[in-house]
């Protein structure tokens, strides 16, 4: 009978204890390095930057040290990364150190911020440590006395023991292994406890990390003697050197500690004078350069490099901040087309190739997508008002020139069943600004628009949630809806504006966001709409229109017709929109353009990135 020390883990079969931990680490990570950089006072727009190109460094280094010698020509020649899974921490720790020592000067940030890396990434690493003893990766010797935790069969320790003969094939589970995966946490959890009792110590940048460093690798260093070379992903082969044995990794492990060890204590007991930490200062170009690099180097890494979950967590990261800077183009200086259209331009010309792993072609299986966007635009249009005088006053004439820039992103999760039904929930989020001139006219002459008198600025805001249907096969008549709402600061008209001035704040707006098409999408569909998305924001549009997708079916269209909105003298324009497919359909390019052909104008530009989801 086994002794009451000894703990059956739950099979880890046809589970996901190790992706499950491995993705909720790495969002604890990103969740407490935002928060440490607020707390610091950097700007999210770097620091964001910094934090996610950390993280694809990370990533990546988990999987370079783990690659087999034999598969790196295959990696090097053709960009095929190897089918395993083998993932090592050590490998992460110096890619993620890596990646902010480059990135730290290019972006601005002093020494201190390599410090803003310790306690999130030990609080990260105890977490996966859960999901590594739960699947058994990472296991121990055989434990003394019968003590440690049982597996299950099918699992690492219990197959490593069949082949060694000391089970059955047909035992219930394996003998007690040490919990070496549990004594990585402890250290983790005394490393935390260290720099948490040391948080308020004068030190020059840098050395709180060098701490954590030394203490998290001489700790590995130790449990190495504990844990099984089955269960050790890099460097598991024993080497003797000048009489001792140690495993490979140990022998990397050993002059990596003691460089730690000995650059943290000469950086803290230097006599020098202790360089406050600063806020890097404003470079939206590198930014924008720094997001269309680190886009570029996960399309260059090649098919299979990253995992679905670690492509969410990079790229979410990358169009925050893409969607952050145009924003800020937008909030300070009134920024023009040209200036939005440069993050647009870099997200468009990276994005288009970055790899991504094709739709499934299964048409008997329910697909699944998530749909991230970034989009911008700007309008124009006139007002003529004309207020009767009353007993005996005479009328006055004013015109209002309304000028508009907005941009934003949306986010869209999409089902698509094998009758080709689709249904999407999504929500977009956009920013920007109105430019209101204001002139005196004469009542009786004409409608003059040059010769401002004075000018107003207002900031606009749009929360859009809708739900989006579909139904039909996408070859014969087909039926789809739109239906939505707009909340924010959509606009300001001369009504809303005046009592706006007057002090009558009439806080936040709401508008529809509705549309409706029928026809053969490929063929030929009429399509009628009110407040479509970004279209909303700035001079709120009402279109119907005929489009067809020219006979295809990757959801490319054309689409055409006449949009009324508010403008002087009248408010109807002319329109073109569309959807252009490219990219293997993982790319959208979304345009529109209306336009009376005189003052009266809104152009808009969405670029959405399609993931596939796993097929059920």
């Amino acid at each position: 009978m086994l002794p009451l020390a000894a703990i059956l883990i739950p099979s880890a079969v046809d589970q996901h204890y190790y992706s499950t931990f491995y993705l909720l680490a790495f969002l604890l990570n990103q969740g407490l390095l935002l928060w440490e950089g607020q707390r610091r006072g950097y700007p999210l727009r770097p620091w964001l930057l910094l934090t996610t190109g950390a993280t694809l460094a990370f990533i990546v280094g988990t999987k370079l040290i783990a690659i087999p010698a034999a598969e790196w020509a295959a990696l090097w020649q053709h960009g095929e990364w190897p089918s395993t899974t083998a993932r090592s921490v050590l490998g992460g720790a110096i890619g993620g150190t890596l990646g902010v020592l480059v990135l730290r000067r290019w972006l601005g940030f002093r020494w201190h911020v390599v410090d803003a890396f310790a306690l999130p990434m030990c609080a990260a690493y105890a977490l996966q440590c859960v999901g590594c003893l739960l699947t058994g990766c990472c296991f121990g010797h055989l434990a003394p006395a019968g003590w440690g935790v049982l597996y299950a069969p099918d699992t690492l320790p219990f197959l490593v023991q069949v082949e060694r003969g000391l089970i059955l094939p047909t035992a219930l589970h394996s003998l007690p292994v040490l919990p070496t995966q549990l004594f990585t946490l402890a250290l983790c959890l005394i490393t935390l406890a260290v720099l948490w009792s040391t948080r308020h110590r004068t030190w020059p940048g840098g050395s709180w990390r060098l701490l954590q460093l030394a203490l998290l690798l001489s700790g590995r260093f130790i449990i190495e003697f504990a844990r099984d070379p089955a269960g050790e992903q890099v460097g598991a082969a024993l080497s003797t050197v000048a009489g001792v044995s140690l495993k490979q990794v140990q022998w990397t492990l050993l002059p990596l500690l003691l460089l730690s060890w000995g650059w943290w204590w000469q950086r803290t007991r230097a006599a020098q004078a202790l360089a406050p930490d600063v806020q890097p200062p404003a470079r939206p170009m590198r930014n924008l350069l720094t997001v269309a690099g680190l886009l570029a180097v996960t399309a260059l890494l090649g098919p299979g490099a990253l995992t679905l979950p670690e492509m969410l967590i990079v790229k979410a990261g990358l169009t925050v901040v893409l969607v952050l800077e145009v924003l800020a183009l937008l909030h300070y200086g009134a920024a023009r087309p040209r200036q939005m259209g440069l993050p647009l331009g870099l997200a468009s010309m990276v994005l288009l190739f970055t790899n991504q792993a094709p739709a499934p072609s299964d048409s008997s299986a329910v697909r699944r997508y998530l749909t991230l966007g970034v989009g911008a635009g700007n309008g124009r249009y006139d007002e003529d008002i004309v207020d009767r005088g009353g007993c005996g006053s005479s009328a006055t004439r004013t015109a209002y020139y309304h000028r508009y820039q907005v941009a934003g992103g949306s986010v869209a999760y999409s089902t698509v069943r094998p009758s080709g039904n689709v249904t999407t929930l999504g929500l977009g989020v956009w920013r920007g600004a109105e430019r209101i001139g204001i002139q005196s006219l004469d009542p009786n002459g004409p409608f003059i628009t040059t010769g401002e008198d004075t000018r107003i600025t207002k900031q606009l805001w749009d929360v859009n949630p809708y739900v989006e249907s579909r139904f039909g096969d996408g070859g014969h008549w087909e039926v789809g809806y739109r239906l939505g709402l707009h909340i924010g600061q959509l606009g300001f008209p001369s009504r809303r504006l005046r009592r706006e001035l007057s002090g009558n704040t009439l806080g936040y707006q709401l508008a529809p966001d509705m549309m409706i098409w029928t026809g053969v999408r490929k063929t030929l569909f009429m399509q009628s709409d009110i407040g479509a998305g970004p279209i909303a924001l700035g001079n709120n549009a009402i279109r119907l229109g005929l489009g067809s997708g020219f006979g295809k079916t990757d959801g490319s269209y054309l689409l055409g017709g006449v949009a009324w909105a508010r403008h002087h003298p009248q408010g109807t324009m002319g329109f073109l929109s569309g959807q252009i497919s490219v990219a293997g359909n993982s790319l959208l390019l979304e345009p529109y353009a209306a336009t009376d052909f005189q003052r009266h104008y809104q152009l808009r530009a969405q670029l959405r990135y399609r993931i596939p989801l796993a097929k059920k």
